[in-house]
């Protein structure tokens, strides 16, 4: 009987560390540099360089266009858009 109860806890044990890996090897991809597929969002944030207090300019992609963005306390600028070049291979 002692045998079933530590073979289970054993594997419940087991379960949750790998769970934890799972969750640790997500989170931590990303300062890692992978490129993992997780998400499939058309909007990206490229750079960002802070003018002030609450104010910054910031560039971003979205789908095959790039923008910059001013921002300040109460108002969004678009400074600047172009389309992406295709990359050739």
């Amino acid at each position: 009987m002692e045998n079933i109860y530590f073979s289970t806890i054993k594997m419940l044990l087991v379960v949750l560390a790998m769970v934890c890996g799972i969750i640790l090897f997500f989170r931590y991809s990303g300062k890692l540099r992978l490129k993992l597929p997780l998400k499939s969002s058309a909007l990206q944030k490229v750079d960002t360089i802070h003018l002030g207090y609450r104010k910054f300019v910031s560039v971003m992609e979205v789908k095959d266009h790039v923008l910059v963005v001013g921002v300040g306390e109460k108002e969004i600028s678009l400074l600047a858009s172009w389309r992406k070049e295709e990359e050739r291979a």
